[in-house]
């Protein structure tokens, strides 16, 4: 039965010594040989056994080393570059003397293996008759073993380089299951979302400034978080700022911190959110909202990574990465005079656009299930599901409150199906007070020809200043909540915001309840 020979393809790529073994059957084709040997230098002195061929070969050989520090002989003749044939008359140590034994007057041919001025190796052929390697088939292994250099070379290096890659995708592998958890909550495989998930895996390396925008409830806080659980600061400290919830006589101490005695009721050393975050990641959500007077020092930091506390002398350095978010247009708000042109480009070093729920459609059905699968952990709640109807409308309703509103709905529809399979009717969207306060409003759709309709024209007429819109929906909220902010049934929760925002807008609005 033939032996098969080893074919090179990108599954199965052939080894160093298949390719010795393949070589040194051709070679008996032509030299009668009982024994051949290929040596590699394993470092400057000493030689070992990769291959061995013929009746004579044994396992003795498979690790089979010569020191030349001990085999002077077989060093010179190294040393030399040329294949050399050992005299049978002349006393001489066989080359594999310490495993085998062979007659006094057997043939003994060695080759050295170089490629140009460097030694790889050495090979040698055994017989256990005499005569039997005349000069021309020494001046012919002379010339074949320049060919076995070569090989032994290039299939060293090939089986590196694949030895490599399968070592880097393993680690990739590794890498990758390792930061499963950490996208757990990163739900989401459309193109949008993918983008923004390859952005985060490509910044997260860096200690750059990164700078998120994107609606309210598209997730900025998250892809902070996530940014910095992927990044090399993962284990020190995630510091959150909700800037818009700042009160503008303690904004300054709440970032930087304060000496003992700074201010009335500063009765001790308070430290700042940047020396909470020191060695880790201090993320300035709503970062429009900064107040105006804190930005030049916040730039100072950026830039030089030192402050002083309220009421101190001292210069403090940390070490701190800054992820900003915002959901309104920063450049607009440096043309209007409220944020520094330079302390935007300080942080908008590395823009990351998180896309509206709209933008995801693939992604709805998989974040709802997603929510669902939480909601299954809780007692009493196991059988939770949604219907094929629940899923038609969730895919065709606006979601003006992106992702957020998507939870929101799906929490409040699970209550209403009492643990059990949610019908579509359960599915309530948010109130379109709520989208208009967040600043998405959706545009009127135009009748045909482009002629305004008679509904047209009566809401162009209806709408109102922003402000005043806002101030009318915060109003009537407080007024369904009796003026409570916090909680579920808080005037927050109503509309969808955090409690701290909603606080910040009242102030902003002269709003007083």
């Amino acid at each position: 039965m033939n032996k098969a020979i080893p074919v090179l393809n990108k599954t199965n790529p052939i080894s160093a010594e298949q390719v010795l073994e393949l070589i040194l059957e051709a070679l008996r084709e032509l030299v009668n040989y009982e024994l051949a040997v290929v040596m590699r230098f394993e470092d400057n002195n000493i030689l070992k056994v990769r291959k061995a061929l013929g009746p004579l070969s044994s396992k003795l050989l498979e690790d089979f080393t010569i020191n030349l520090n001990s085999r002077k002989d077989i060093a010179k003749i190294l040393s030399e570059k040329k294949a050399y044939l050992f005299d049978e008359a002349s006393p001489h140590v066989d080359t594999y003397d310490e495993i085998m034994e062979l007659p006094e007057n057997h043939s003994c041919l060695v080759a050295p293996l170089y490629i140009g001025d460097n030694a790889i190796g050495m090979m040698t052929l055994d017989h256990r008759m005499c005569s039997q390697f005349t000069p021309e088939i020494v001046r012919f292994v002379s010339t074949i073993s320049k060919l076995i250099s070569v090989a032994l070379v290039q299939t060293d290096a090939s089986q590196s380089l694949i030895q490599k890659t399968e070592s880097l995708l393993l680690e990739r592998n590794v890498l990758l299951r390792s930061s499963t958890n950490v996208f757990k909550d990163m739900v989401g495989t459309s193109r949008a979302w993918t983008t923004v998930l390859d952005s985060i895996k490509l910044v997260a390396a860096s200690d750059v400034p990164v700078l998120i925008s994107g609606e309210t409830g598209t997730g900025k806080e998250q892809a902070a978080r996530t940014i910095h659980r992927l990044s090399n600061r993962a284990e020190k400290p995630f510091v959150p700022v909700n800037c818009s919830a700042l009160v503008q006589s303690l904004a300054e101490s709440e970032i930087f911190g304060h000496e003992k005695g700074a201010f009335s009721g500063a009765a001790a050393l308070r430290k700042g959110r940047f020396e909470l975050a020191d060695g880790g990641t201090l993320f300035l959500d709503e970062v429009g909202d900064l107040p105006f007077d804190l930005q030049p020092k916040l730039l100072r930091v950026l830039q030089d990574g030192k402050f002083e506390r309220v009421g101190g002398e001292k210069p403090v350095s940390v070490d701190v990465r800054i992820i900003a978010a915002t959901n309104v247009d920063l450049a607009e708000a440096v043309a209007m005079g409220r944020f520094r042109e330079d302390l935007l480009y300080r942080l908008d070093v590395f823009p990351l656009r998180l896309p509206p729920l709209r933008e995801r459609e693939d992604d709805i059905a998989l974040l709802a299930e997603h929510f669902i699968s939480d909601i299954r952990k809780r007692i009493g709640f196991e059988n939770t599901s949604l219907s094929m109807a629940a899923i038609e409308k969730l895919m065709s309703m606006p979601w003006h409150g992106n992702v957020r509103e998507l939870k929101n709905v799906v929490e409040r529809a699970a209550i209403l199906s009492q643990g059990g399979e949610i019908p579509a009717e359960h599915l309530v969207p948010g109130t379109r007070e709520s989208y208009v306060l967040n600043g998405v409003q959706k545009k009127p759709v135009k009748a045909a020809g482009n002629k305004e309709s008679e509904k047209d024209k009566v809401l162009s007429e209806e709408i109102k200043s922003f402000d005043e819109a806002q101030i009318e929906i915060i109003e009537r909220a407080l007024s369904a909540s009796n003026g409570k902010i916090y909680g579920k049934d808080g005037a927050a929760a109503l509309l969808n915001l955090k409690p701290g925002t909603l606080q910040s807008k009242m102030k902003k609005l002269g709003i007083k309840y």
